[in-house]
């Protein structure tokens, strides 16, 4: 006699499980009977397919950090000698970008191992060369910003004072430096003058100027200089860090009168 319990009628198939699975951190599926399935998945342990990411956007972080920074604490100066700092900085950005968003690469399971594993270590290589790069760009501009910081030009404060103009009698400008801030001392100063007609309806007597300029501060070189109307003059500061201030002597053509229009001041090292 047969029994007549559920499980009477089922062939030797009952209660079988069975598996199937296709290499490392594939999906793996059983059966269990006719009627339960279930499913589970390998995680993926931290490897260098993360961590080069997130170096990545480490990179992308501190080059914009540095930027900010930058910003704020500004030395001033023409920009054309933050040029390696505009372009290392830009690289660093795209590189690191270009790193975070480099494609993972997942492989398709028919393939086999040796190739799977030779594929993952050739993006890892690519994505790590691109990560060392960006740094490099990173801190490289970086670097070349604090150059400019430390050494690069900035603009001096200058005053002018003395007569409101001078005519056929001559006469002479004072012009002033104020002391430049612990930051921004330099060694020599390029200074600019511009002398114009005080009177602009007349004809001009620019091209007929000539002017003395001396520097009354002890230890500035050279000394005196005679420079047309409009002239600049680089003078060595002598390691002098303190202000500074220069005669400028004008002696005008009969029937011209002149004037100290502009004095500008650049601090410099090279």
């Amino acid at each position: 006699m047969r029994s007549a319990g559920s499980g009477a009628d089922k062939g030797p198939e009952t209660g079988k499980v069975s598996s199937s699975s296709s290499g490392d951190g594939s999906s793996s599926f059983g059966a269990v009977g006719d009627h339960a399935t279930f499913k589970w998945e390998l995680k993926r342990t931290l490897t260098n397919v993360a961590w080069l990411p997130v170096s990545a956007c480490l990179v992308i972080a501190a080059t914009i950090g540095f930027a900010v920074f930058a910003v704020a604490q500004w030395p001033g100066g023409p920009q054309s000698q933050y040029v390696w700092a505009y372009v290392l900085g830009a690289l660093a950005l795209l590189i690191a970008g270009a790193a975070a968003l480099y494609p993972a690469g997942r492989t398709a399971q028919a393939r086999d191992a040796v190739r799977r594993a030779a594929d993952a270590r050739r993006r890892g290589m690519v994505r790590a060369i691109l990560v060392g790069v960006a740094a490099l760009c990173c801190g490289g501009g970086a670097l070349a910003w604090v150059a400019v910081d430390l050494t690069g030009e900035v603009e001096a404060e200058m005053t002018i004072s003395g007569p409101k103009a001078v005519d056929e009698n001559g006469g002479t400008f004072t012009v002033e430096m104020a002391r430049p801030a612990s930051g921004d001392a330099r060694n020599k100063l390029r200074l600019t003058l511009a002398i114009t007609d005080s009177v602009p309806d007349t004809a001009t007597c620019v091209g007929m100027i000539k002017a003395g300029i001396t520097a009354v501060t002890p230890g500035v070189t050279p000394s005196t200089r005679e420079v047309p109307a409009r002239s600049t003059v680089d003078f060595d500061l002598g390691g002098h860090h303190g202000p500074l201030q220069f005669a400028v002597t004008v002696r005008p053509e009969t029937g011209c009168s002149m004037s100290l229009a502009r004095a500008r001041g650049t601090l410099h090292n090279d």
